[in-house]
């Protein structure tokens, strides 16, 4: 038998372990490392949000800025004859709100041309930019041939603006209103000015008609404009 070994007090192991201060210290030190990854996962959750909510926002805007594109690129310059020696394009353009006569995008499940109008749509205390279409050959008072659907909701604001050579202009210039005309205009100008506040944005949209003529008016080689349909 070994007399040399030591003896260890009374009261204690041969296993070191934690005092109750290291164990109060160990746990603050824990919930300050568990507090601030919350608080990591928080801002990282709202960042992500924010993020999906403007992306949600982009492609909203850039659809609509393309049903746009398809729906004003072919509006149709269907002449209607005031009187024997005057006509117009059927085409009514304000600065807030714009008709026209053009081919049914695919997404309608319509394969001719309506009759379009786009407006601000105003509801209690908020406006939405809308669009309201039913077909060419429908009565204007068929309220079943009548589709409508909300473009964009709560904007400030719709402009619209039209580059061209008005009757009895002779140079073309950007106008707020183009009615009673014998041609469309060269281009349209659409705005959305959304407020500072507003995480949606809208770029600059100016689209040119494609069609010049309608293909069933008498056309005058002298004044080199439709004169009216057989």
């Amino acid at each position: 038998m070994n007399t040399n070994a030591k003896k260890q007090p009374a009261g204690t192991s041969g296993e070191a372990g934690f005092t109750i201060v290291e164990l109060l210290v160990a746990l603050s030190l824990l919930t300050l490392i568990i507090v601030g990854l919350a608080g990591g996962l928080r801002f990282g959750f709202k960042v992500w949000r924010q993020g999906g909510a403007r992306v949600d926002h982009g492609q909203h805007v850039i659809v609509l800025q393309n049903l746009l594109r398809q729906v004003l690129g072919d509006i149709y310059p269907f002449f209607v004859r005031d009187d024997p020696t005057h006509g117009h394009v059927e085409f009514v353009g304000g600065a807030n709100a714009l008709e026209f006569l053009s081919s049914a995008p695919i997404a309608a499940g319509y394969s001719g041309r309506l009759r379009f109008r786009l407006f601000l749509d105003r509801h209690a205390d908020q406006l939405d930019f809308a669009m309201m279409a039913r077909p060419e050959l429908a009565d204007a008072e068929g309220r079943a041939a009548l589709t409508s659907r909300v473009l964009l909701e709560d904007v400030p604001s719709v402009a619209f603006s039209y580059f061209g050579t008005a009757r009895s202009e002779k140079a073309a210039h950007w106008q707020d209103d183009w009615t009673d005309q014998t041609a469309l205009p060269q281009l349209i100008r659409v705005r959305v000015p959304f407020t500072p506040d507003d995480r949606r944005f809208w770029p600059e949209l100016i689209i040119a008609p494609r069609l010049s003529v309608d293909v069933a008016c008498v056309y005058d080689a002298l004044t080199k404009q439709c004169q009216g349909r057989f």
